[in-house]
């Protein structure tokens, strides 16, 4: 009798002591799960941005939609104006969740178009002369399509990789400037890519294109101009 009360001690210590030991690992499933959900939320709910970094806010803003050749226009201090960035603020951003999938929380890259200034067929304006560009070259328009905004500065910008630091020239170690650059839009809901294209002075007397290239969605800017 003794021997079997012993014995039942004995399993009731080990059962005692593994239902501990699946209360402790399921807390610790359960711990793990829970800042496994924070997190997820987190990235979900905090925002990166994917805009290539402009120096400021451009002083207008040119949509064209659907190759129209009647252009809206509108400048800062409109009301306009300022729809329309929140908008663009808006569209170009997501959730960290979501960048990590998509590669954008490793920033952008700029890539030069053409060779430089005596490569014409990648030319950014149309004319250039006495340190003004006029119009669009027909190599930026076939790349813009039907649809797409031109931001223009009254003053020279810079171009910033996405770590922050300014680009220089391919040439030389002097930062390039630009105070045109064109994006484009989309009239389809499910498009996930938007190409800046900036006009540059690199080399020579000719300004010539740079290319930035985000995941992001812009069918909402081309949404607004159309109900305008």
């Amino acid at each position: 009798m003794a021997d079997t009360v012993k014995v039942q001690s004995i399993d009731d210590q080990y059962m005692a002591k593994m239902k501990k030991k699946r209360i402790i690992t399921n807390s610790i499933i359960l711990s793990l799960c829970l800042i496994l959900a924070f997190v997820i939320i987190l990235l979900a709910c905090l925002r990166i941005d994917l805009k290539p970094r402009f120096d400021n806010n451009p002083e207008y803003v040119d949509i064209t939609v659907d190759g129209k050749t009647d252009v809206i226009s509108f400048s800062k201090g409109d009301e306009r104006y300022d729809e329309f960035m929140a908008i663009y603020n808006s569209a170009l951003s997501t959730s960290i969740l979501s960048s990590i999938f998509t590669g954008n929380v490793y920033g952008y890259n700029i890539e030069y178009v053409g060779t430089g200034a005596s490569d014409t067929s990648e030319r950014f304006y149309e004319s250039y002369s006495n340190g003004s560009g006029y119009g669009i070259s027909s190599a930026l328009s076939s790349r813009l399509g039907s649809n797409y905004v031109h931001f223009r500065f009254t003053e020279d910008q810079s171009i910033y990789h996405s770590n922050g630091t300014v680009l220089d020239g391919r040439y030389s170690d002097n930062a390039i400037f630009y105070k045109d650059v064109y994006f484009t839009i989309s009239s389809d809901e499910n498009s996930t890519e938007v190409t800046y294209y900036f006009g540059v002075m690199d080399y020579g007397n000719y300004p010539t294109m740079v290319k930035i290239t985000v995941e992001a969605q812009s069918y909402s800017l081309y949404d607004y101009a159309m109900e305008l």
